[in-house]
């Protein structure tokens, strides 16, 4: 690991030891989820989209009642991340359930629920808080500077490399048209005023790119 993925793992030993994880566990863990967000399939969903998640998630107004589920739910949430694999969020629910209900450590069932409930964002977050939050803490980077949102672009691109532009376009276009739909984006009002214009901004301008390009390329065939 460098220097920079080092830092953010010191993140997972505090977390670990405010819940008083021993530390064999803790470093156990910590390594198979170094070494899962560092494979070689990653180019957005590694340890620095983490990183970013618990920043916002320091950023929240409010208190919120299960923030441990919602820390371990982030540091969970993508571990399994196989982007031709319908089943990502179910796998990594699994993992984390198992290993923090055998450790007796929190509510292993809501963490299990949190991680489930990324698996589709085209529907509104439930109306429990963490859930609202992990929502809007996973979308944050929708609303980031157009220097790490173009980042952002191209490290999604690179994890969908198996797919044709024709493909890939498409399925992306889709997804960020029903986006827009959405009234809101965030759950949370006070994420709604500081992030839903230059979320939307970002969207309409990658759509835009979108459309020269699928005007570039043929149609995909049936």
């Amino acid at each position: 690991m460098d220097a920079k993925e080092i830092e953010i793992m010191s993140q997972w030993f505090d977390l670990c030891y405010t819940t008083k994880i021993d530390l064999e566990s803790a470093t156990t863990m910590g390594k198979e989820i170094a070494d899962a967000y560092s494979s070689p399939q990653r180019s957005y969903h590694t340890l620095e989209h983490i990183d970013h998640c618990l920043s916002v998630l320091d950023r929240v107004p409010v208190a919120i009642e299960k923030e441990i589920e919602l820390r371990f739910a982030i540091w969970f949430h993508d571990f399994i991340y196989e982007p031709k694999s319908e089943s990502n969020e179910n796998e990594s629910a699994q993992i984390a359930y198992r290993w923090l209900s055998n450790l007796k450590i929190c509510d292993s069932k809501h963490v299990q629920n949190l991680i489930l409930s990324t698996a589709n964002y085209l529907e509104p977050a439930k109306d429990q808080l963490s859930y609202q939050v992990l929502h809007d803490i996973d979308l944050a980077i929708l609303a980031s500077q157009q220097d790490l949102y173009l980042e952002y672009q191209k490290g999604i691109r690179q994890e969908y490399e198996h797919l044709s532009d024709e493909q890939f376009f498409f399925g992306r276009g889709q997804f960020l048209t029903s986006l827009l739909k959405l009234n809101p984006i965030f759950s949370i009002q006070a994420f709604e005023h500081q992030w839903e214009e230059k979320a939307r901004q970002n969207i309409s301008n990658e759509l835009k790119k979108i459309e020269k390009v699928v005007n570039l390329v043929p149609p995909i065939e049936k």
